[in-house]
């Protein structure tokens, strides 16, 4: 069964005229008269009884318009969905992104793309890094919001920027008064930092390593905000996302640049390899590039 014929039977059905139905469809009557045949044959019998001078529905016609009626609409509907997601005015993108990205830079994004789509909606799911890389890759989430995996085997990854880290400190601390510090000397504190498996974490503890010192961990926790209030109380030291500066309290923390900043790592977006990106993400995806980070 198709939409032609659907349409054909109803405007027959209608009109029970076949020169009125072919004027109403813009087909010729024999156009007609083939559309609904073929689909009588399918159904396996008439729908309409038709002589020289008139064309009635059998009982087997009318219990199909009510049928007809539906289904022509769901398409309708369908079609007229489908074209407002490719114009942006509907639709919902659910973005899997890292926490410090999801804090300090998805809200300015969001906002600049929404002010130009303003009836889309967003799902954003922050989750650790590694997690990210796997519901991308397993087609869960069609984006995922993070740092560039080692391995991108079946994904594409577009960079953004690359992200270094800040020392935070709290504002008593005997370091403060320097313009930068080293890794050992901030190495050398009691430390506060995320708790595993979050990216920031591993990075920190890897340096740590290079560094050939042993981390003196005194608390951690699940955000970056949570963590700068535990500094800003002289329980510690971190060192966070640069990008995540502007939202530490600096009226109780004070931020300093590390000398020898061995993490240096690249923020992107990944999506499945050879897969079709809907247009609402290859849009979204164009505005972060955009963006200045």
């Amino acid at each position: 069964m198709t939409l032609k014929q659907l349409k054909a039977f109803l405007a027959l059905a209608r009109t029970l005229n076949y020169a009125n139905a072919s004027l109403e469809l813009h087909l010729s009557q024999s156009a007609l008269s083939l559309s609904i045949k073929s689909l009588e044959d399918e159904l396996g019998g008439k729908l309409f009884n038709r002589n020289t001078r008139r064309v009635e529905l059998t009982q087997e016609g009318k219990s199909l318009i009510p049928y007809a009626k539906k289904l022509l609409a769901n398409w309708d509907e369908m079609e007229n969905d489908v074209k407002q997601r490719f114009k942006l005015n509907r639709g919902t993108l659910s973005i899997a992104s890292m926490p410090f990205f999801t804090h300090a830079i998805l809200p300015d994004v969001i906002h600049s793309f929404l002010s130009e789509h303003p009836n889309l909606n967003f799902s954003i799911h922050d989750i650790p890094n590694e997690t990210i890389i796997e519901k991308v890759q397993d087609g869960i989430f069609e984006l995922g919001i993070c740092f560039e995996p080692e391995l991108t085997e079946g994904l594409e990854f577009v960079p953004l920027f690359d992200e270094d880290f800040l020392a935070l400190l709290p504002k008593n601390h005997p370091l403060v008064d320097k313009a930068r510090i080293t890794w050992q000397q901030l190495f050398a504190n009691p430390f506060i930092t995320l708790q595993k498996p979050s990216i920031v974490r591993h990075l920190v503890e890897q340096n740590c390593l290079r560094n050939n010192m042993t981390l003196d961990l005194k608390i951690e926790c699940h955000q970056i905000s949570s963590l700068s209030s535990f500094v800003a109380h002289g329980i510690g030291v971190s060192a966070i996302p640069r990008h995540f500066a502007k939202h530490i309290d600096l009226t109780e923390n004070v931020l300093l640049e590390l000398e020898d900043g061995t993490i240096h790592k690249t923020v992107g977006i990944v999506y499945k390899k050879n897969f079709e990106i809907s247009h609402i993400s290859a849009q979204f995806i164009e505005s972060l590039i955009r963006y200045k980070f």
